[in-house]
């Protein structure tokens, strides 16, 4: 890609793009940070390749939870030979392909799903995967376990980076969060919270029950989809879903976590059964601009890969073979 990305993107008219608001929204409020962003990314991509030890031409790369698909971008831009595109957002999808369209590149292969959609995709092709980035996805997937499997059906020791900004490490990082989840359960001026979707939701599986046995089934709730709640009250034994963190929680009508907060062995656990190997990696600040806080970043950046309670974000690095220590 023989183009200056960041001012490419930037020039772009987004307003005459056929985007959804959302879409719209999303990628207008990332432009002020965006090189920080993209240089998220192409140091995520220097990591992959490293381990890989291959020529970028010569791979097939995933963005897994693509969203803006900026970082498929990055990776044509480097010379990756094929790039797959994956997000189960239909509009987000969308989006990808009109700003592909615009600037002349992009993703080789998009595909509106999850991991089991890949997986069939895989399958149906014969393309596995020389490895996968996703970011700010992970913390979002209602169930983990399955779609690790459905990963590593694809390719049992897929070399794969997930960078999420729930950084179990960092106090900030989670009081911050924690407020984030707390609002969404409990609801804020426009919204009315999840808390009270799942109690009206169990009011009409069971009319018949008391308001103190219907706040407790919907407290205890938190955490589950609205498909999962119904066998979940029934049982008697029947606890709270939500942990480790009693903050975290759940859409329960499409699954997605409120940058769940998992402690890292949490994920070694998961990822036991297939053998995997995991490294967690300190992400950075952004050090663009000037004043007071890019000068702070770039003063305290170096400390961070030994300093992960400090770390704004943090990436999970998995099977990658020669990943530096």
């Amino acid at each position: 890609m023989c183009m200056n990305l960041s001012a490419t993107l930037r020039s772009l008219d987004y307003s005459a793009l056929p985007l959804s608001d959302y879409s719209r929204r999303y990628i207008l409020g990332l432009l002020p940070a965006l090189d920080y962003h993209l240089l998220i990314y192409r140091r995520t991509l220097d990591r992959l390749l490293d381990a890989l030890g291959r020529e970028p031409q010569r791979l097939t790369l995933v963005d897994y939870g693509g969203g803006h698909g900026f970082f498929s971008l990055v990776a044509k831009e480097r010379g990756v030979g094929r790039v797959v595109y994956v997000d189960i957002n239909p509009q987000a999808a969308e989006a990808v392909q009109a700003v592909s369209r615009a600037i002349g590149q992009g993703p080789d292969v998009v595909i509106t799903g999850d991991a089991a959609i890949l997986r069939r995709w895989s399958g149906d092709t014969g393309i596995v995967p020389d490895a996968m980035a996703g970011f700010d996805v992970v913390e979002h997937i209602y169930r983990l376990k399955p779609f690790f499997a459905d990963l590593f059906a694809i390719h049992p020791a897929l070399p794969m980076t997930l960078t999420t900004g729930s950084n179990p490490s960092n106090p900030l990082v989670c009081s911050r969060l924690h407020r984030i989840m707390d609002e969404d359960e409990h609801g804020y001026p426009g919204f009315e919270g999840f808390l009270a979707q799942r109690r009206r939701y169990i009011r009409q599986l069971h009319p018949e029950m008391d308001d103190a046995s219907l706040d407790r089934s919907a407290r205890l709730t938190r955490g589950l989809t609205f498909d999962d709640i119904p066998a979940a009250i029934q049982n008697p034994k029947f606890k709270i879903q939500n942990s480790p963190d009693p903050h975290n929680t759940c859409d329960p009508a499409t699954g997605s976590w409120t940058e769940r907060l998992l402690p890292i062995d949490a994920y070694r656990n998961l990822l036991a059964p297939h053998g995997a190997t995991l490294r967690v990696a300190s992400g950075f600040y952004n050090p663009f601009g000037t004043g007071a806080k890019p000068l702070a970043a770039r003063l305290v950046n170096p400390l961070l890969p030994r300093l992960r309670c400090l770390a704004p974000f943090i990436t999970l690095e998995i099977n990658l073979p020669r990943a530096k220590q």
